[in-house]
């Protein structure tokens, strides 16, 4: 039996969600008080990402041959995925793959499998949210979509309308979720760059995670 041939067809499945790829047309990102010339073909395209596990991710755990250690769990807050036999395993931020390992690895640790083939698949993606506020359109709570970590910031204003006539767009303020961090992280995000990289063909991603707080300021005249 060859270990990756049995992990790839277990999880082929979540190919299609893992992949980060949002299209995005500039006139949805600059909202209805706002307009650029552009060409009717310009789009924005996410990068691909990823995606890493979360707290309060529903997974499945099977092993190969070992139908009493198949489990379903729900990932603690703390990014701990809890087993039988095993206790507690860190999988938190770890991509289904290193899941996989981290478990394999526990399992030979403490001598109760000598060589364990583990699957992973997720059954509930935890809902995520950021939240947008200031100068767009329609200000609040934007989801992020199942299976990813975060989006591009341009494409979590666009879900929030686009930005608003009055938007200052070099002096937007992303106040990072703390994620148990001693301080506060504070970026200053020049959008009207990203959205002029986005029109020359050399687009520009900056992206915000759950949590996490966008404010638009208004431009003073």
């Amino acid at each position: 039996m060859i270990k990756s041939v049995n992990k790839f067809q277990s999880n082929s499945w979540l190919l299609p969600v893992l992949v980060l790829a949002c299209v995005i047309p500039l006139d949805v990102i600059l909202g209805a008080g706002r307009t650029r010339t552009r060409s009717p073909q310009k789009v924005y395209q996410a990068p691909e990402v990823v995606y890493k596990l979360s707290p309060f991710d529903l997974v499945r755990v099977s092993v190969y041959g070992e139908d009493d250690l198949a489990c379903e769990q729900r990932i603690s807050d703390k990014g701990i995925l809890s087993m039988p036999l095993l206790g507690g395993i860190l999988v938190g931020n770890s991509t289904v793959s290193e899941a996989e390992d981290l478990v394999e690895q526990v399992f030979v640790q403490q001598q109760y499998l000598r060589n364990p083939v583990v699957s992973i698949s997720i059954q509930e993606f935890a809902p995520k949210m950021v939240t947008i506020l200031g100068e767009v359109e329609q200000p609040g709570a934007i989801a992020i979509p199942p299976g990813q970590n975060g989006v591009p910031l341009l494409v979590a204003v666009a879900g929030a309308g686009g930005f608003t006539g009055t938007a200052k767009l070099t002096q937007v303020r992303v106040t990072r979720a703390s994620r148990g961090a001693a301080t506060q992280q504070i970026d200053i995000v020049n959008a009207g760059k990203l959205l002029d990289s986005i029109e020359t063909g050399q687009s520009r991603s900056m992206v915000v995670h759950p949590d996490d707080i966008v404010f638009v300021p208004k431009r003073v005249f």
